[in-house]
């Protein structure tokens, strides 16, 4: 192979470029062995990669205007196009007289995207700028942003009703304020304040596991995240009814992000209103009378850290009332709360659920019920066949079984008695006697716990509110899976025949809701049904063209089940509860000194849970009495106080409170007024 000789051309300062000779201008390379000339060779490789580099540039034109052009147009569309959710106010909820207990109003508020106004110093800035216009701390705005529980996919509210001067200069100066912006926005009012809180709940925005919730996942209109949907009580059974239909616009934005021109694909629609079975007046005077009692008891050295009442109807099964305290102001729920201000309501302190406010303890409060669980007992024996309406047991002060030693809550001997009279003066011998003939005869079968269950403890009542509990009726299967579960700190090793003994008065691990109680007194004052207590009564809607309102559906009480007791079996049993109040010997005969029970005949049961063998301050205080007539009775009133000593001090003045109120008795004149009807 010839080596083409290369030539190196060098300048030097001060001399002359030397002159080329004029044969090697014209001389030419030597080609290559083969007779290829490298001239051509390099010209092919320039043309060999032209050609690539345009088929290149063809192969992405054609991708993108002709493969990817659907893609990239939708692409361009979204950066103009916007769909845009306005949720609509929610309906009303009104009580059984069309009082309204929550509405809606529209709040003019400012907001904030956390997409545009991302962290760092920019969002400082603008904060402290908004601080000043608004005349609030910067530091409580950025709380609002930081803290508030609120999705990516909707800027977050962080100042409520805001004056139109204020918008007029973020909207002026809107260069100063990016991702600040402001809009019209549906917030809950309260107009009764605190009253029946735990039954109404609040809203707040969709969680992703309510998302994720067959309840949600199936509703029409569909749930988005950002939602506005009810998170307990009322507002969270039915609220698919009460959300109405969002108004859906698509609007057009330019590169500046402002609105071209707007397009609605779906107009709103108004939730619908809901009536409740609740009467007002008796909500409010039993959240006081409750308020009062549990004061009463502090005052005289319980600690009373909560309590409950409940109100039904015991024709209906309907929910006249329901009580719960601690509680709280729902309004501070409305429009947002930080972490930090919930858990003021109790949440920060797990361990110690008597500070719990969002706690419905009507319904969700498990605790012994004492001796108001005697007329489970009673029923169960005769049921059984251990007993009899004509059964006589002696009360002596104390009850041995086996090796162990039951009190009364006397050591005197009461003598002997039947049905009424054990009821009455609370004899806690006479139903140890009833609960050992039942385990001894029965054993394993366990009749006295399938009567409970079948008369609705250890369940739901199948109230129309969330998140109620069961309660625990102990049986042998239940003690041996919690004992292991808990290495013996319940039940012990296992069952014992002792424990159906010490159910029969209402102690040990039998666990029952306020709620479950009232239920089961409205089964002996109406005849032994026993129904699914229900809140809700009606939907109805405002007719904009005649001015009246349009009923869109009833909600009809169910029945559950009934007593498996025959007329003259409760007929002993509400005896005893008459004589309870009334008799000379009754457990609550001094609570209710004074009373017109002349005229306002009432019956009840006394009950003290005693949590404690040797401090009796820590007892739990029962109360469950039905009325304004014991033969064809309206009301069925539950009450307990936690940690309030005996039934008869501390739950039976609140029951008489609310008594007083609902009959319009006045202590002073002893005039009585039946106040309110119940029957809705």
């Amino acid at each position: 192979m010839v080596k083409r000789n290369k030539r190196k051309l060098t300048f030097s300062r001060g001399k002359k470029r030397p002159e080329r000779k004029k044969a090697q201008v014209e001389e030419t390379p030597a080609p290559l062995s083969g007779g290829i000339d490298p001239t051509k060779i390099r010209l092919a490789f320039l043309g060999i990669a032209i050609v690539l580099a345009f088929g290149g540039i063809f192969s992405r034109l054609w991708f993108l205007q002709v493969l990817a052009a659907d893609d990239y147009r939708l692409l361009a569309k979204n950066n103009r196009v916007r769909t845009i959710r306005s949720e609509p106010p929610r309906g009303r909820i009104l009580d059984r007289n069309r009082k309204v207990l929550v509405g809606s109003r529209f709040s003019l508020s400012v907001t904030i995207d956390r997409q545009v106004l991302t962290p760092g110093q920019r969002q400082r800035k603008v904060l402290d700028r908004l601080s000043r216009v608004l005349d609030v701390k910067s530091s409580d705005l950025r709380a609002e942003l930081l803290d508030r529980a609120v999705s990516p996919y909707k800027p977050v509210p962080v100042a409520n009703d805001v004056s139109e001067k204020d918008i007029a200069y973020i909207r002026e100066h809107q260069q100063d304020f990016p991702g600040v912006k402001y809009d019209e926005l549906p917030i809950r009012t309260y107009p009764q304040g605190k009253a029946a809180a735990h039954i109404l709940g609040y809203v707040n925005e969709i969680s992703e596991s309510q998302l994720d919730d067959l309840y949600f996942e199936n509703a029409r209109p569909v749930y988005r995240p950002g939602d506005t949907v009810g998170q307990a009580g009322i507002e969270l059974t039915y609220d698919k009814h009460l959300r109405g239909r969002p108004e859906i616009r698509r609007v057009i934005v330019n590169a500046a992000n402002e609105v071209t021109s707007s397009h609605v694909i779906q107009r709103e629609h108004p939730g619908e209103d809901l009536v409740l079975s609740l009467d007002l007046e008796v909500q409010q005077l039993t959240e006081k009378a409750l308020a009062d009692g549990i004061e009463a008891a502090r005052v005289g050295g319980f600690n009373a850290p909560a309590g409950a009442a409940v109100v039904l109807d015991p024709r209906t099964g309907r929910l006249v009332a329901m009580a719960s305290l601690p509680d709280y102001d729902p309004s501070i729920l409305a429009d947002g709360i930080t972490q930090k201000e919930y858990d003021r309501l109790g949440n920060d302190t797990p361990e110690n659920p008597d500070d719990d406010a969002l706690l419905n303890r009507g319904l969700q409060a498990q605790r012994p019920p004492g001796s108001t669980f005697k007329v489970v007992t009673a029923g169960a024996a005769m049921q059984s066949g251990v007993a009899t309406p004509y059964t006589v047991l002696p009360c002596p002060g104390s009850f041995r079984y086996r090796e162990v030693t039951f009190n009364n809550w006397t050591l005197s001997d009461l003598g002997a008695m039947a049905f009424p009279e054990s009821l009455e003066q609370s004899c806690d011998t006479f139903y140890y006697q009833l609960g050992a003939d039942m385990e001894e005869t029965f054993g394993e079968r366990e009749p006295f716990q399938k009567y409970a269950k079948r008369i609705g403890f250890g369940d739901e009542t199948g109230i129309d509110l969330p998140n109620e509990e069961e309660g625990i009726v102990p049986t042998r299967k239940w003690c041996d899976a919690i004992s292991k579960e808990t290495d013996g700190a319940i039940c012990g090793e296992g069952w014992l025949p002792g424990f159906t003994v010490n159910m029969s008065t209402g102690q040990g691990s039998m666990i029952v809701t306020p709620l479950q109680m009232a239920n089961t007194y409205a089964a002996l004052a109406n005849g032994g049904n026993i129904w699914e207590p229900q809140v809700a009564m009606r939907k109805t809607k405002p007719d904009p063209e005649t001015g009246k309102t349009d009923v869109l559906r009833e909600f009809e009480p169910q029945k559950a089940s009934r007593l498996p007791l025959d007329p003259t079996e409760m007929s002993v049993i509400k005896s005893g509860l008459v004589d309870v109040i009334s008799g000379d010997d009754g457990t609550a005969r001094s609570a209710f000194e004074g009373f017109p029970l002349g005229r306002v005949p009432l019956a009840g049961k006394t009950g003290t849970a005693e949590l404690s063998s040797s401090d009796t301050s820590l007892n739990d205080a029962w109360f469950v009495s039905y009325g304004p007539d014991a033969d064809a009775p309206e009301y069925v009133i539950s009450v307990y106080v936690e940690e309030a000593g005996h039934g008869g001090e501390s739950a039976a003045p609140i029951a008489r409170q609310i008594w007083e109120g609902i009959t319009g008795v006045d202590r002073k004149t002893d005039e009585v007024s039946l106040a309110t009807d119940s029957s809705g």
